[in-house]
This record gives structure tokens, sequence and C-alpha cells, in this order.
């Protein structure tokens, strides 16, 4: 009867700490804004991608004042895209994410200038 005790003990004791993990709130976060260059305002619609170890781990969309997060990374160093149609894709490398942490990236966008134009079909039936 006493070792049955103990053993219920120690199960309730296991479940118990393994519900306080689960409850854990991690704050591993990379956030910021993002602006136009041009402008000075903020970019909606920016896609933001953190890349750990060649893998796509998140991804997040910047609101309409250029705002985004990124949370609950897995510690590691990372490599964060920045994409909008019509502006030049920024990479920032080397991005250190460490347990209960938060980094702020602040971007400037630069629109993209050049276009690859692709002759016309008929450009090539003209002499």
């Amino acid at each position: 009867m006493r070792s049955f005790k103990l053993l219920v003990t120690c199960m309730l004791l296991s479940s118990a700490s393994q519900l306080q993990a689960e409850n854990k709130v991690s704050t591993e976060m990379v956030f910021g804004k993002i602006f136009s260059d041009e402008t000075s305002k903020p970019l909606k619609d920016v896609t933001i991608t953190a890349v750990l170890l060649n893998k796509k781990e998140k991804y997040t969309i910047s609101d309409a004042d250029g705002e985004f997060g990124l949370s609950e990374l897995k510690p590691g160093v990372y490599k964060i895209i920045f994409e909008k149609d019509g502006y030049r894709k920024i990479v920032k490398d080397k991005i250190t994410v460490k347990a209960n942490s938060q980094i702020e990236l602040n971007i400037e966008m630069e629109q993209n200038m050049y276009f690859d134009l692709a002759p016309s079909p008929l450009h090539f039936f003209q002499t």
C-alpha cells in the first residue's frame, strides 16, 4: 500500500511539472517597423521570413503601421528576409536569438527601379 501511494504521488508531481512547462510563455521574439526609404512612411504587406539552418521557421506580414513580430522563435542564428513587390529584398544575416530575448529591427526598404521586361512575341517577327 505504501508503494502505491508513492507511485501515485510521483505521477501527480510529474503531471504538475509538465503542466507548468506547457504554460510557460516563450518570449523569444524579433519585432520592429518597416518604412519606405523614399517617403519615410510605414510599409504594409511586407513579408518577413525567419530562416534557421536553411529552413523556413516562421513568417509574418507587416500591418498597416509597418509593424511586425515573429514570436516564439527557437534560440539560434537566423537570417531574416524582408520582401515586398516593387521593393528590393533585404536580408539581415546572423541575427542571434537567445532564450527570453527580444530583438528590434527597424528597416528602410528601397523601391526597385529596375524592371525585367521581356520582349513582345511580335518582336521576333519584325524585320
